[in-house]
């Protein structure tokens, strides 16, 4: 009599036997489809970080051209890289650069971004640019004004491959003949002329004509 019930619970975990198997082959299955690469050979892709990768105090990064010329120096208080996008965010940005000709261009701003190859900074917070034309330059066989031009604004972007300036924002540009003050900018350092729109007014005293 005393043992019936082991007799039962052998009977049972027998008629249990085909599921617990069939339940492991399931589960087997399921990792084996889930570990197996896909037929392309392409693995899911990892999800971007938000964090940065590396960050690094009171650092500079040093750009130079085919031929081994320094063009440009980004200076910052803290910088942070994130992998996703190859991008720099930059506090206490400083920007300085010169072209083949000698013309300078100076950046300053409380925040800054930049991608991989630095070809595009973005000036944030208190932005402010100035351009200094390499002495004796020339535009179309004049010489032009040897006085800087300073641009300011909220948000003040500088393409270092085409030596442009641009903003959707406000601006006010700062010259030796006037001040000038819109509501977005394109600026061209290599001829310095500047393209304002929406709400332009200001004072510009054009230099006489040579």
């Amino acid at each position: 009599m005393s043992t019936k019930p082991w007799l039962t619970a052998l009977d049972h975990a027998r008629a249990a036997m085909p599921m617990v198997v069939l339940s492991g082959l399931a589960a087997f299955t399921w990792w084996l489809v889930q570990s197996a690469p896909s037929l392309d050979g392409a693995r899911p892709a990892a999800k971007a970080s938000s964090s940065p990768d590396y960050e690094l105090q009171k650092a500079r990064i040093e750009r130079y051209n085919p031929d081994g010329r320094l063009i440009a120096i980004l200076d910052g208080q803290t910088m942070r890289h994130y992998a996703d996008g190859d991008r720099l965010e930059i506090d206490a940005v400083q920007l300085s650069a010169r072209d083949l000709q000698g013309q300078h261009v100076q950046g300053v701003a409380r925040q800054g971004q930049a991608n991989g190859s630095q070809d595009t900074v973005l000036l944030q917070g208190g932005a402010r640019v100035v351009a200094t034309p390499a002495s004796g330059a020339a535009v179309k066989g004049q010489r032009v004004d040897q006085s800087p031009v300073v641009i300011e604004g909220e948000m003040l972007r500088f393409n270092t491959r085409e030596r442009v300036v641009s903003s959707e924002l406000p601006v006010k540009i700062t010259h030796a003949q006037g001040q000038i003050l819109g509501g977005n900018l394109r600026y061209e350092e290599g001829t310095r002329v500047g393209e304002l729109g929406n709400r332009v007014h200001g004072r510009y005293d054009a230099p006489p004509r040579r």
